[in-house]
C-alpha cells in the first residue's frame, strides 16, 4: 500500500444544490489534428438504451439498498393502501390519480435530495425514474386484481387441489376495475410528464415487450410465460360486463390410473353383443378423467343467465377444449348472449400439464 500515491485533481469547486463538484473544463485540450472519421464510432443515446442503463437503479432490489430505501418502503405501503381502497370502492379514480402523482413527487424529491442514483440529473434519467415508478404501480394494480379474482374463485372449488388438478376463474368485474385504475394513473403520469424535467416521456408498449404482469388483467390473470397458463387466446378482447367463468378438473393425490374405460362382449362371429361403458358420466373431483365448467352473466335487465357442462378427458391432444364448444347461451337478449358467446370463444381449458405433454401455440406468446 505504501507504493500507492494519490494524484490531486485540480479544478474549481462548483456548488450544485448541496453537492460540490470540480469544474475541470480548463483542462480540456483542443487538438489541431483532424480526427480519423473511419475509426470513429457514433454514440447513440436512445430512450431504450437509457432505460436499460438507468432502469437497474430503480428496481425494487436496488432501491432496497439505496439511500431512499426507507422512503420507498413507506411509499410502497401507501401505494398498496390506495389501490386496495380503489378496489374496495372507497377511493375514486380522481383520488387514485392524485395520490399516484403525490407519491411519485415524494419519491423523486427523496432521490434528488439523496443524489440518487447520481447528483447530476438529466431528462433521460428523470424519464426512466418516472417510467419505473409508473410501471411498478401498474403491476401492483394488476396483481391486486388477480389476487382478488383468484381468492373469489376458490369458493367454487370442489374437493382438495392436488398435482393432478387445475382450475381457472375469471370475473370481468376485475378487468373493468383494473382498466379504470390503469386509466387513472395513466392520466396522472401524463400530467407529470408536462413538467419540463420529463418532457418527451411516453408510456412503453407493455404488450409488445411481452410484459404480461404490466399490460392488462387478461395477460396478468393468465400469464402466458407459464406453459400451464394459456386460458386466454386474445388478451385485447374486452369481456362482457358482469361475466364470470369457472373451470376445474378432477384428480386425487394418489394418482390412480384408470386402465379400463369399457368392456365389449362379442359372439364367436365377432359381432358386438354387449357394451359396458365404465367411464364416469359426470364430474368427479377425485377422477382426473373428468372436468366441469360453467359461465354466467347478468344482463342489462338484471337477470342472471347460467350454463354448465361436465366433460371427459382422454389423455390425448383432444383434451384442449375451446370453451365455446362446451358452453353456449341461447336465451335472453340475442345481442348480449352473442357477445358473451364470442368471449367464450376467447377462452380455452385443458388437463393439467397439457402443454408439457403436447407443446403447441395454445395462446399468445408473451413473457412476464
Amino acid at each position: 500500500m505504501n507504493g500507492i500515491q494519490s494524484t490531486p485533481v485540480g479544478g474549481k469547486p462548483v456548488q450544485y444544490g448541496k453537492f460540490t463538484f470540480l469544474d475541470i473544463s480548463d483542462q480540456l485540450v483542443k487538438s489541431d489534428k483532424p480526427p480519423d472519421l473511419d475509426k470513429m464510432v457514433p454514440v447513440t443515446d436512445s430512450p431504450e438504451k437509457q432505460r436499460q442503463f438507468w432502469g437497474r437503479f430503480f428496481s425494487d432490489a436496488a432501491l432496497s439498498r439505496s439511500p431512499v430505501a426507507g422512503v420507498k418502503a413507506e411509499i410502497d405501503q401507501e401505494s398498496q393502501a390506495v389501490i386496495d381502497g380503489f378496489f374496495d370502492g372507497t377511493v375514486s379514480e380522481a383520488e387514485l390519480s392524485d395520490k399516484f402523482q403525490s407519491l411519485f413527487s415524494r419519491f423523486a424529491e427523496s432521490c434528488q435530495d439523496a443524489g440518487y442514483p447520481i447528483p447530476l440529473v438529466s431528462k433521460g434519467t428523470n424519464q426512466v425514474m418516472l417510467d419505473s415508478f409508473y410501471s411498478e404501480f401498474r403491476r401492483k394494480i394488476l396483481d391486486t386484481a388477480v389476487q382478488r379474482n383468484n381468492q373469489e374463485g376458490k369458493q367454487y372449488l370442489t374437493g382438495e387441489m392436488n398435482a393432478q388438478r387445475n382450475w381457472k376463474y375469471y370475473n370481468s368485474d376485475y378487468y373493468f376495475q383494473s382498466e379504470k385504475a390503469l386509466g387513472a394513473i395513466t392520466d396522472g403520469v401524463m400530467n407529470l410528464a408536462q413538467d419540463k424535467a420529463y418532457q418527451g416521456f411516453t408510456p412503453r408498449d407493455y404488450l409488445a415487450e411481452g410484459r404480461n404482469l404490466y399490460y392488462n388483467f387478461n395477460t396478468a390473470v393468465s400469464n402466458n410465460i407459464s406453459a400451464d397458463e394459456q386460458y386466454i387466446l386474445d388478451p385485447n378482447q374486452v369481456p362482457p360486463e358482469h361475466f364470470q367463468w369457472f373451470y376445474q378438473s378432477g384428480g386425487d393425490s394418489s394418482r390412480r390410473v384408470f386402465s379400463v374405460d369399457g368392456l365389449v362382449v362379442t359372439d364367436p362371429d365377432g359381432r358386438v353383443v354387449e357394451y359396458y361403458d365404465y367411464r364416469p358420466t359426470s364430474f368427479d373431483p377425485s377422477d382426473h378423467r373428468t372436468g366441469t365448467t360453467w359461465a354466467k352473466y347478468r344482463d342489462s335487465q338484471g337477470s342472471e343467465h347460467f350454463v354448465m357442462a361436465d366433460f371427459l378427458y382422454g389423455g390425448t391432444k383432444a383434451d384442449l377444449h375451446n370453451v365455446a364448444a362446451l358452453l353456449k347461451f341461447t336465451g335472453g337478449d340475442k345481442a348480449q348472449a352473442g357477445a358473451v358467446n364470442r368471449f367464450l370463444g376467447n377462452l380455452q381449458l385443458y388437463s393439467q400439464g397439457y402443454f408439457s405433454r403436447f407443446p403447441q401455440g395454445g395462446g399468445v406468446s408473451l413473457q412476464a
